[in-house]
């Protein structure tokens, strides 16, 4: 189904053996690690993107190519759908340069010419096979899953820390200052909107546990692609300065925002419409044990998109692997060219 709004893509993109990133990143670079190394991890497997947004989603109106300054040798320029951004186009220099995927996020609200609807995929996010606007939008909002969970605690080890779950709570803490839960879901224009029919039954008694609370406890976290409104991005840096401002630093911290902040300002401002997805977003992370599901998953045109999450391991003989292999799939999935491509 069409929309009668254009929908743009927006992917961050970084080639990690660009000789002039490296030399800018080895000035501020903290202590080495193998999480760095996943976080930066070089795969060359960026046209397959492309070419699987032009197979599977020809309707999308511009794709915003977010990147430190470089790009892809092979990416045609003269493409009418293709716009280059560069950190310094639309990040404060006061945040320059930074090597913070979060603050690079946090901060799409200033990219000029963004379309109010649009869609951000990390580069490791790949459609799989076609899907329509309306799996992302519905009455001008972002489709989503606002599923409530207790907050479990955070999670540490020596490797990555305190991973994503400390930064979770952040967002969850700096939202409840904004927003009353219960007065949330009486201000919806449609209450069941937080008891969709398109929930579960253990999701509808979450929110019916959590009917009377005045504050928010966590959402499940969703690591695909993601729709967005462009008024949500420049709203959260007026309402909140202060917060946005300590979570644009060079490198990740734990006590940040992310942009899963902006996804539950949408929530806590009801700019969502409800669905349940059942399978066709996948996840993986790529590690001996999942590689086999990962090349039968780009074989099944069931899954509408599946991401790719790099592993924080140094197990360089294995990822050379999985690496040839994946390309291979790509490969034969999409072997024609795009017209993004030369």
């Amino acid at each position: 189904m069409k929309t009668n709004y254009p929908i743009d893509f927006v992917v961050t993109w970084l080639d990690s053996n660009d000789p002039v990133w490296l030399e800018e990143y080895g000035k501020y670079r903290p202590i080495k690690s193998s999480q760095m190394d996943a976080r930066y991890r070089y795969w060359a497997i960026f046209k397959y993107w492309f070419r699987a947004v032009e197979k599977n989603a020809p309707w999308v109106n511009r794709i915003y190519i977010v990147t430190c300054g470089h790009y892809p040798k092979w990416l045609r320029l003269d493409n009418p759908k293709i716009v280059l951004v560069k950190h310094s186009d639309y990040i404060p220099e006061q945040y320059l340069p930074t090597f913070n995927s979060r603050c690079i996020e946090l901060n799409f609200g200033r990219i000029k010419g963004l379309s109010e609807h649009f869609i951000y995929f990390n580069d490791d996010m790949f459609l799989n096979s076609p899907i329509t606007p309306d799996r992302y939008f519905k009455n001008g909002l972002p489709l989503d899953f606002n599923y409530e969970r207790v907050f479990l605690g955070v999670k540490y080890n020596p490797l990555d820390m305190f991973g994503v779950e400390l930064s979770l709570l952040c967002n969850t803490a700096v939202l409840n200052y904004h927003f009353n839960r219960k007065e949330v879901v009486a201000s919806a224009p449609d209450k069941w909107k937080w008891y969709s029919s398109n929930y579960t039954l253990l999701q509808k008694k979450m929110a019916f546990l959590m009917r009377h609370k005045e504050r928010f406890e966590g959402f499940t976290y969703r690591h695909t692609e993601q729709p967005f409104l462009k008024s949500v991005f420049e709203e959260i840096w007026e309402k909140e300065p202060v917060m946005l401002d300590k979570s644009c630093t060079k490198f990740r911290t734990a006590e940040s925002l992310t942009p899963y902040f902006v996804r539950y300002w949408q929530f806590a401002s009801n700019r969502f419409e409800p669905f349940r997805p059942s399978g066709e977003f996948q996840g993986f992370s790529i590690r001996e044990n999942t590689l086999n599901r990962i090349l039968q998953a780009l074989r099944n045109d069931k899954i509408l998109s599946i991401c790719l999450n790099d592993n924080p391991c140094n197990e360089v003989d294995f990822y050379n692997q999985a690496s040839i292999l994946i390309q291979k799939e790509f490969e034969r999935k999409y072997p024609e060219k795009s017209s993004f491509e030369l």
